[in-house]
């Protein structure tokens, strides 16, 4: 037999740490690609039935341009598909290690992932627009972060915004609650 499944990396971390963060919850891996819009289900038996959230997963590298941010994720413009009730944006960055000596085997990897509902991915993705003509939709968009905890969006938007409370450690609650 030859094996036939693969998950890419974006997928395989954010699965990793929502097993590792939801509580009374499993996450399930589609063993093929037939099923557009979902790369992850979140399962939960609540009270004798069977409750999926299905996940979009979308990855990015971490780019290091700017002068503002040591860290900058830059994502396709997409539209959202409906049969997804989560989207996780997430991005791979290196940090030092707290070893005094800076070598490639003192980098750490790290993962900064964002999550939307179907209607905040909407949005979001309407309000994705060129800074010098707002009448048009910016085909990218990017977010510049120094730490783990607060994240701006740097591209797509007229100004930079705040966009933390995405933060996938700022949603645990409301991911919870999508079981509901």
């Amino acid at each position: 037999m030859h094996p036939i499944f693969t998950l890419q990396y974006g997928e395989f971390t954010v699965a990793d740490k929502l097993c590792n963060t939801l509580k009374n919850c499993s996450v399930f891996v589609p063993a093929s690609s037939q099923e557009k819009g979902i790369d992850l289900l979140l399962y939960q038996n609540k009270n004798g039935h069977n409750q999926t959230i299905g996940v979009q997963v979308k990855m990015s590298r971490t780019y290091q341009v700017g002068k503002h941010y040591s860290h900058t994720l830059w994502f396709n413009r997409f539209e959202p598909q409906s049969n997804a009730d989560l989207f996780i944006l997430t991005g791979t960055y290196a940090t030092p290690s707290n070893n005094t000596k800076t070598s490639i085997t003192n980098i750490q990897w790290e993962n900064i992932m964002l999550a939307f509902t179907f209607q905040e991915m909407k949005d979001f993705m309407e309000s994705v627009r060129l800074k010098k003509d707002p009448t048009k939709y910016d085909k990218m968009f990017g977010f510049g972060f120094n730490s783990p905890d607060i994240i701006v969006q740097t591209r797509g938007y007229a100004i930079e915004r705040d966009m933390s409370q995405f933060l996938l450690q700022n949603r645990i609650g409301d991911i919870e609650a999508l079981f509901t």
